[in-house]
């Protein structure tokens, strides 16, 4: 047997842990810088973004404050209007149930339009043309009509094989009626 004797000294084995772990944190802090670096990039992008955000909104403040400051005759001028509108408002509800309560048992409204402040055309359906003469003398008798003009009487045909007791009112009159405003205003709609 051989003994192998080496007088030479071997070399050590280097302990490259602490280089692998000092590699390792330098990367972790290199990451790490990174990801804070894009933080404080959007966070400032978002900052500035919201400071041109508020410096638009107090322009478009003092855009919409300036003009108020000069525009007094403006809203005096709506002022003005709103009183005018309110002052020539005519209370149709009062109006139409003043009409209806005039009308005899068997009348109908056909139509109801106010063309303007204190005029009203009105369509009626009459059983009788002496129903219609009735409602007419009614209409000029009221305190709150200043004027009732009959503008025409139509007919309507009637079947003669319809049934007797199912009666229709045969006669549309047309009424172009004048409101006294005044009254109106003052009283309201009051039937005499």
């Amino acid at each position: 047997m051989i003994v192998e004797i080496n007088l030479l000294e071997q070399k050590e084995k280097r302990n490259i842990l602490p280089y692998i772990a000092v590699a390792f944190f330098a990367l972790l802090l290199f990451i790490m810088a990174i990801v804070f670096h894009a933080q404080k990039t959007t966070l400032v992008n978002e900052s500035s973004r919201l400071d041109e955000q508020i410096l638009q909104v107090q322009r478009e403040q003092e855009n919409l404050a300036g003009p108020s400051e000069g525009d007094g005759t403006e809203r005096e001028q709506l002022k003005s209007s709103l009183q005018e509108l309110k002052s020539t408002i005519v209370p149709t509800v009062p109006v139409v149930e003043g009409l209806v309560s005039l009308l005899p048992e068997r009348g109908f409204f056909e139509s109801f339009a106010l063309t303007s402040a204190s005029e009203v055309n009105v369509n009626v359906r009459f059983d009788t043309i002496q129903d219609v003469a009735k409602y007419t003398h009614t209409l000029l008798q009221q305190s709150f009509i200043s004027d009732v003009e009959l503008a025409g009487v139509e007919t309507d045909v009637v079947d003669d094989t319809e049934d007797l007791y199912d009666y229709q009112p045969r006669y549309v009159a047309s009424y172009y009626i004048v409101l006294e405003e005044g009254t109106l205003a003052a009283e309201g709609v009051s039937i005499q």
